[in-house]
């Protein structure tokens, strides 16, 4: 017989995404015989989740809801390849989003990136980053770092809130992607 403690840790461990502050809808979806699901990302630990709403009014695609509210039912994790088209297609723009609305927390990639062996730089997670490329990123980027998305792009000439969002998309995509970026930065225990 398992000791009573056991089951109050159990119970304090149901709700995955307590930590989490507020949605951002990708998709609104009709669900019969009534009723309608919202298809989201968490800020700030960016899980693709879904939920049933009580009603659709003042919610759209684009916009945000700050949790817990009683609007939004029980979330669940979904998968990327479960997301619907429309979904899938607002998911880039919601996901740079939610990097800029949270800058410090992404720019810590950034700043703080450095070689993973000899031959590797944690730049070239990036897509289009090469050798070269994460290098002159580094020299770049001095001692200091940069404080804003806008500062790494003019010095590096890349578009790095997109390059992050299509690296956490990848990610989301293939679960097996390692180092995780989502796992590091975004999701690690504070």
């Amino acid at each position: 017989m398992p000791p009573e403690d056991s089951k109050d840790l159990e119970e304090e461990e149901i709700d995955p995404f307590q930590e989490e502050s507020r949605l951002r809808i990708i998709d609104i979806l009709e669900r019969r015989p009534i009723g309608h699901e919202i298809q989201c990302i968490s800020e700030p630990s960016l899980y693709l989740l879904r939920a049933r709403i009580n009603g659709k009014e003042g919610i759209s695609v684009g916009g945000t809801i700050e949790i817990p509210t009683e609007n939004v039912g029980p979330l669940s994790e979904v998968r990327l390849k479960d997301l619907s088209g429309t979904s899938q297609q607002e998911l880039a723009g919601a996901l740079s989003e939610s990097i800029i609305s949270d800058t410090e927390r992404h720019i810590s990639f950034y700043n703080s990136a450095g070689p993973m062996s000899l031959k590797f730089h944690s730049f070239q997670l990036l897509s289009g980053i090469g050798n070269s490329k994460a290098i002159q990123m580094v020299q770049r980027r001095g001692i200091a770092g940069w404080q804003t998305f806008e500062d790494v792009d003019e010095a590096c000439g890349i578009e790095s809130v997109r390059l992050l969002a299509e690296r956490y998309m990848k990610e989301m995509e293939d679960v097996a992607q390692t180092p995780r970026l989502l796992d590091l930065l975004v999701r690690k225990e504070k």
